[in-house]
């Protein structure tokens, strides 16, 4: 094997990685760290102008592109073109919730097949224009248009890439020119129950307040008594303060029923707080169940 072979092909096998990022700051320095494994270059592609971002991704040893256009494959494609090598590889991720950091290894490893364009759209469901049209029609390469599907990731040559930036939004990929070898896919949905509401998207106080309904829990079963009674034996003594008549038998009363009011708001919230400490406790102890 000559020299000249050896150098020709580390300069064809050079790779470059855009990740397209929307305010991703926490992930995206160990992105850049997990496309460097696999990348000569990595670039991100700065959709939303975050500062935190941008300077995480520098630190990471990232160069970063600003874009404030449209996001289609056309126009983002216009974009690489000017930084992109002519004989680098460039994958394109769109770092979102439905890619995971452990999907880098397959995406480049499906941009090595040797196309000049590879592109993976997102699952049907995912794709509102697609699912409320073509529900069922199987993917092929007339199936999506770039204004009406959402790209995960995507890999081109700069044939590719060039081929590509040529297009307009409305165009398909099956309308590249036939000398483009080119190859989409649709990407299954993630393995596992579909998702259903559950309390992880409440706030925390209807979590815990969830939490202490469920578990008859004391600051519940006494607390919220305690206050009411609390409340209702310092409103009647405030209006037997204000009460400017004659103090009779009925005011003695209103006396009487404001100070028991309040004592047992008192004892019910004193009742509460030590249940609670206590349970606490008892939580915090070691099962010490005899051994036979």
């Amino acid at each position: 094997m000559t020299e000249s072979f050896i150098g020709t092909r580390h300069k064809r096998d050079s790779m470059r990685i855009v990740l397209v990022v929307r305010e991703q700051a926490l992930r995206i320095a160990s992105a850049v760290v997990r496309a460097h494994d696999f990348a000569d270059r990595v670039t991100i592609l700065n959709l939303a102008g975050d500062v935190e971002t941008a300077k995480l991704g520098r630190t990471a040893g990232a160069e970063v592109i600003e874009h404030d256009g449209p996001t289609d494959a056309p126009s983002i494609a216009k974009t690489l073109i000017s930084t992109s090598e002519e004989s680098e590889r460039t994958v394109i991720i769109s770092l979102d919730s439905e890619w995971k950091l452990s999907d880098m290894a397959r995406t480049v490893g499906l941009s090595r097949q040797g196309h000049d364009v590879f592109i993976a759209f997102k699952h049907r469901t995912m794709n509102p224009g697609i699912a409320e049209h073509r529900p069922d029609t199987p993917i092929d390469s007339d199936t999506y248009t770039y204004e009406d599907a959402v790209i995960q990731f995507a890999y081109c040559s700069m044939t590719g890439l060039k081929a590509v930036s040529e297009q307009s939004t409305i165009s398909s990929p099956a309308e590249l020119d036939g000398s483009i070898d080119l190859r989409i896919v649709e990407l299954d949905l993630p393995a596992g129950p579909p998702r259903r509401e559950s309390l992880a998207s409440a706030s925390r106080f209807a979590q815990f307040f969830y939490w202490m309904l469920e578990s008859k829990h004391p600051l519940i079963l006494f607390g919220v008594p305690g206050v009411v009674f609390f409340w209702v034996g310092f409103e009647m003594a405030t209006e037997l303060i204000n009460f400017q008549g004659p103090h009779d038998s009925v005011s003695i009363g209103v006396a009487l029923a404001a100070f028991a009011a309040t004592l047992v708001g008192v004892f019910s919230l004193t009742t509460s707080l030590i249940l609670y400490v206590l349970g606490k406790q008892v939580n915090r102890m070691p099962n010490r169940a005899s051994l036979k």
